[in-house]
């Protein structure tokens, strides 16, 4: 007997999934409402006593004390109520910069003081202190073991005007509040849009602050990340070897692109002595430089307002900024074969159509994509192999909505995280952009699992062989003919809306929650497709037999971090049409947190997904 894992409504749920993704298939992208989905929210989870955020530098009472207002280092006032809400800010700040008495510096320069009825409030650089005694001596209120229960780099603090023992402090991790004279604190945070986020760091889940600190995504939260982007690591890297003032640098290949504050772009080639430097000089410095992936060779650069564009590795450069409104452009993405291009700039989120294959020349006319996000300066964008676009927003975080210019055009996809990867004998895969009623290639047919408006999901035939294939499509709608490479092998993990993993307990052969950690020493199971070929051969288009279900011929293996997992069963799963079921023992010993799990077929790689692992064993 085989365990039947429990899989009902998966398979239409990740074909409705992808439907809404790209309803708008159609629609012209000046008329397509984008539906963009906030991550991890404005706070930071951090050892204080309550979510962080980015730096705010005053802070100051309403005269009746009923509103409390903040300047965040962005330049923006918010003010709040209710103490827990946030709007942008009506009233203007008071000259002095906090409500009451605000005395000359004592001692060295260390502290401020307020006058609250009898007691006297100082902010320091790093605590918060009291007195009752006229200043003779002070209280510390907010450190505990050598650290501020709050954080450092105090900026501000007000004393409520109506109750002396109601106080607000600022610093460089945000509002905190306390309304016992300093015993208990409580963090303001949660919703101040002040996330001073400036760039992703190597991936969509990590940003680098406006501090320079980099902050990861965990379980839906954002907690500090105590590494340097490569991005960092390469531009520092490159001033020593260049000996030049690098502001913006990036690789692809065998090629390095470096650009400086006086506005040259210098490139270099692996094995070869020196830099080439474009002739032209910008008037101005670097912002940002995004290189091709697959040809390395094409190039975009931000200096200040104007965008720059190499087909030949930098020899040359033209501006193809066209009709672009005056606005210092922070961060580039582009998709060279769709030939668009995105930017970040500090008037919202804007794309282009920009030819990035040849040298041709252009006008480039542009067309805002950030119309239903908070009006804010964006710092950065990211075209993500799910075919997302994430944009980085001054204040408000991390935003996410399917890729505007994917939702036109008739796609293949693999259905188990979307992207554009070779399929392999028994695969599923998805069509985005039309309704299919039959499929064929090289002859054969090729099973339609699920088809509504706009999207369908196919099953490669098992019989299918490596190489390159002309699909021919035939539904409501018409007919078309794809490319579709195809593969002995191609593995990848189902993965949810978020990207998190499907997972099953392999004891109960239930759906695990994304948001529930794995446990050492427990068994568990993923859904993958891809894996090939079974034994004993079994008919496309039919579901795998509830008992004793084929087995994947390839060698299937798994990594935990680096580190080998035990496969103790790779099948088809029971029931259902292109799903693999691959059965994972975690190790007694693992390491706290999150990790990335990768399998393997036959040494064909699939997607990295991340788990969340619990050190110790399960409770039974």
């Amino acid at each position: 007997m085989c365990r039947a894992y429990t899989l009902r409504g998966l398979s239409t749920g990740l074909l409705l999934a992808a439907a809404a993704s790209y309803s708008h298939a159609q629609t012209p992208l000046t008329q397509t409402p984008l539906t963009w989905k906030n991550l991890g929210g404005t706070s930071i989870v951090a050892d204080l006593a309550g979510p962080a955020t980015g730096a705010v530098s005053r802070v100051w009472y309403s005269p009746a004390g009923d509103r409390l207002s903040v300047a965040t280092q962005s330049g923006r006032v918010f003010e709040t109520g209710d103490f827990e809400h946030w709007r942008l800010g009506t009233s203007p700040a008071p000259v002095s910069g906090a409500s009451g008495a605000l005395s000359t510096l004592i001692g060295q320069g260390a502290s401020r003081i307020l006058s609250a009825g009898t007691r006297l409030y100082a902010a320091g650089p790093d605590n918060i202190f009291a007195s009752d005694d006229g200043g003779r001596t002070w209280l510390n209120l907010t450190g505990f073991n050598n650290q501020s229960i709050l954080g450092g780099g105090f900026n501000g603090l007000a004393v409520s005007p109506v109750n002396t023992r109601e106080i607000t402090a600022v610093n460089r991790s945000g509002v905190w509040r306390s309304l016992d004279g300093g015993l208990s604190w409580s963090s303001l945070n949660k919703d101040l849009p002040n996330f001073a986020v400036r760039r992703f760091a190597d991936s969509r889940t990590a940003v680098v602050l406006a501090d320079g600190s980099v902050t990861e995504l965990s379980a839906g939260r954002w907690i500090p990340a105590a590494r340097l982007p490569a991005e960092d690591l390469l531009v520092g890297e490159l001033q020593m070897l260049t000996g030049r003032n690098v502001t913006a640098a990036t690789e692809s290949g065998t090629l390095t692109y470096a650009g400086t504050a006086e506005g040259r772009v210098l490139v270099s080639r692996s094995g070869t002595q020196g830099w080439v430097e474009a002739i032209q000089t910008n008037p101005s410095a670097i912002n940002r430089i995004w290189v091709d992936g697959d040809r390395p060779e094409v190039a975009l650069a931000a200096a200040g307002q104007r965008l720059l564009r190499t087909v030949n590795a930098g020899l040359f450069w033209d501006d193809v900024t066209g009709d672009l409104p005056a606005a210092e452009i922070h961060g580039i993405a582009a998709d060279r074969t769709a030939g668009v291009v995105y930017l970040a700039t500090a008037r919202g989120v804007w794309s282009g159509s920009i030819a990035l294959n040849a040298a041709e020349p252009v006008r480039t006319q542009w067309v805002v994509v950030s119309r239903d996000l908070p009006v804010a300066a964006a710092w950065d964008v990211r075209l993500n192999p799910d075919n997302t676009l994430s944009v980085a927003l001054d204040g408000y975080g991390v935003f996410e909505t399917a890729a505007p210019h994917k939702t036109s055009g008739l796609r293949i996809l693999n259905a188990a995280d979307l992207t554009v990867r070779p399929a392999a004998p028994g695969s599923l895969i998805s069509v985005i952009g039309a309704q299919v009623l039959e499929a064929r290639g090289a002859g054969a047919l090729y099973p339609v699992i699920a088809a509504a408006e706009g999207s369908s999901q196919l099953q490669v035939p098992f019989e299918a062989t490596a190489g390159n294939v002309s699909l021919a499509l035939e539904g409501l709608g018409g007919r078309w003919t794809v490319p579709l490479s195809i593969r002995d092998a191609s593995p990848a993990i189902f993965v949810d809306s978020d990207g998190a993993p499907l997972l099953l307990d392999a004891e109960s052969g239930l759906v695990m929650d994304a948001g529930v950690a794995v446990h050492a020493g427990s068994s568990l199971a993923l859904l993958a497709t891809g894996l090939g070929r079974v034994t004993p051969d079994w008919p496309s288009g039919i579901p795998a037999p509830m008992d004793a279900p084929p087995k994947v011929r390839g060698n299937v293996t798994a990594w935990l971090d680096g580190t080998p997992l035990e496969v103790t069963r790779a099948t088809l799963a029971p029931g259902y049409v292109g799903y693999y079921v691959i059965e994972l023992k975690i190790p007694a010993i693992v390491n706290r947190g999150a990790a990335e799990l990768r399998i393997t077929t036959d040494g064909a790689v699939s997607n990295r997904v991340r788990l969340y692992v619990e050190s110790t064993p399960a409770r039974q």
